[in-house]
């Protein structure tokens, strides 16, 4: 496993310690035990503390408004919705967003009819989303279109990576297949 120190660039989804040895700071997420980066940036590690955050190039929050893209974090699936944690919003510069929530309806998931939301997002997921209404929160969004969806997925049992094999997901750990909501570059174009 590599060593995360201060001064490193990472990505989202770059696993950065375990809880074990940090506590989260700015700009990362605990999932299981384990402390990722919720953002692109540099890795600030205070030995005093034992906090890991991960510090963005970009100062201050943009508002959203109707039409902009923006890449979150799928918290919650329920029946009919689910919530969304907003991170960046995507343009000329992507630029980092706080204390944004939104919200994906079953029927703003795709073009076509959803039977099942929790087949299209799972918690955990990294999605690409269209703005509908920003003027309260949550902010409504959409993944309806190919170059929406989930760009980055982890296995539901063992918390891999999911490789894209056609319309599916296939899991090169344990070899579980699971389906999602893709974006027509799942994987390849992150941000």
């Amino acid at each position: 496993m590599v060593e995360i120190k201060t001064g490193d660039f990472v990505v989202p989804g770059d696993f950065l310690a375990t809880t074990e040895e940090f506590v989260p700071g700015d700009g990362v997420y605990e999932e299981t035990g384990k402390i990722y980066s919720f953002c692109a940036g540099v890795v600030l590690v205070d030995a005093r503390t034992k906090h890991v955050s991960v510090f963005s190039r970009i100062l201050g929050p943009p508002t959203l408004k109707r039409g902009d893209v923006v890449i979150g974090r799928v918290e919650d699936v329920r029946e009919q919705s689910a919530n969304v944690f907003i991170g960046v919003l995507r343009g000329r510069e992507d630029r980092e967003l706080f204390l944004n929530s939104g919200t994906i309806h079953i029927s703003q998931t795709h073009t076509g009819y959803v039977k099942e939301l929790n087949k299209q997002f799972k918690p955990g997921d990294i999605v690409r989303a269209k703005v509908l209404i920003a003027r309260r929160e949550p902010v409504q969004l959409t993944t309806a279109g190919e170059e929406l969806g989930v760009i980055v997925a982890k296995c539901s049992r063992c918390r891999g990576l999911l490789e894209r094999d056609g319309t599916k997901l296939r899991c090169p750990s344990c070899g579980n297949v699971e389906f999602r909501k893709l974006a027509n570059d799942y994987r390849k174009g992150v941000l």
